[in-house]
């Protein structure tokens, strides 16, 4: 179930998800609370997580009562409203399962079926909808003798079902879901753009608001082909100029380098994110050229041509890259 569960696709932990048990003496279907008592230990609060990927993104969500008790509502965010979600969880009167749908941010939802397979313990199914790379999800939600609320994912792939990463979540009263806000997507949204079998996702552009500052912008670039290809050039109106740098740490300091091209491997990738010796450097940005909190960028390939791409503004570049997991 992806409350937002599904934390990175970093994981390479082949094993197969348990099949679906349900457990005996679970309340009747009806109306009203009884009906929900397996969420008992999580309704009513709110839960911080932190991811279990090399990111360590947090997620807060709040559980509460929703249709005046008839339903269980979730809402979250992950990293201070970067993406946000809401989740409706209601006792199906027939099979006695706990159907639910869950709505993003990120313009796609999903569907599925909870079944209690102990206490304080779930497996889940669902569906994604309107979302490339993604068709049936399996989760696990346990609570344990500490208090912490352990959720895995899993994705079928080769005929198995691979863990894809996960939330540890430990309650905190504290802790307060931020919806993004109506109007400019936040980085985690972004529409397709591609050029030939390369596929740019993950464009993110540090917000600056004085102009003539060097900002760096980040992406990631996937080659659908077995052939190789090259990034020869970066530009954008919003720059005196664009370089593509490289962080060069082979001498007893740190040295920025412009280098000519980046390669794209043949079925493979190029990751200019944070953290990473690589970036694009805007010098001399201008932020007034910004339109809904985006930049274009136009980035020229030595085989698949010329695209133009919006870039998102992000206050924080290395939490909007992890927005997109």
């Amino acid at each position: 179930m992806k409350f937002r569960l599904i934390a990175a696709v970093a994981l390479s932990l082949a094993c197969a998800a348990p099949a679906f048990a349900q457990v005996a003496d679970l309340p009747p279907p009806g109306a009203g609370r009884a009906a929900y008592a397996p969420f008992e230990h999580l309704v009513g609060k709110t839960w911080r997580g932190t991811g279990t990927g090399p990111q360590a993104v947090q997620d807060v969500q709040r559980w509460e009562w929703a249709v005046g008790g008839h339903a269980v509502r979730v809402v979250h965010s992950v990293a201070d409203g970067a993406y946000a979600g809401e989740t409706l969880i209601f006792r199906d009167r027939d099979s006695g399962a706990y159907a639910f749908h869950y709505f993003t941010t990120g313009g796609f939802h999903t569907s599925g079926v909870m079944r209690p397979t102990g206490p304080g313990a779930f497996e889940a199914e669902e569906t994604v909808h309107g979302l490339d790379g993604f068709t049936t999800l399996r989760s696990t939600m346990t609570m344990g003798p500490d208090g912490v609320h352990r959720a895995r994912t899993f994705q079928q792939k080769d005929g198995q079902w691979v863990e894809q990463g996960g939330f540890d979540y430990r309650e905190d009263p504290t802790a307060q879901v931020v919806l993004p806000p109506l109007g400019p997507r936040p980085a985690g949204i972004e529409a397709a753009a591609s050029a030939g079998p390369l596929d740019l996702t993950r464009r993110v552009l540090r917000h600056v608001e004085e102009p003539g500052q060097d900002v760096a912008a980040y992406v990631l670039i996937r080659n659908g082909d077995p052939v190789a290809d090259e990034l020869i050039s970066v530009s954008c109106a919003c720059a005196e100029r664009v370089e593509l740098h490289r962080i060069d740490r082979s001498g007893p300091q740190p040295d920025m380098v412009s280098d000519p091209a980046w390669g794209v491997p043949g079925r493979g990738e190029l990751a200019v994110r944070p953290g990473s010796p690589l970036h694009f450097m805007l010098i001399g940005y201008d932020p007034t050229t910004a339109r809904d909190g985006r930049v274009p960028l136009t980035l020229t390939f030595r085989t698949a041509g010329t695209l133009t791409a919006d870039f998102a503004l992000t206050d924080d570049s290395a939490a909007a890259w992890a927005a997109f997991d």
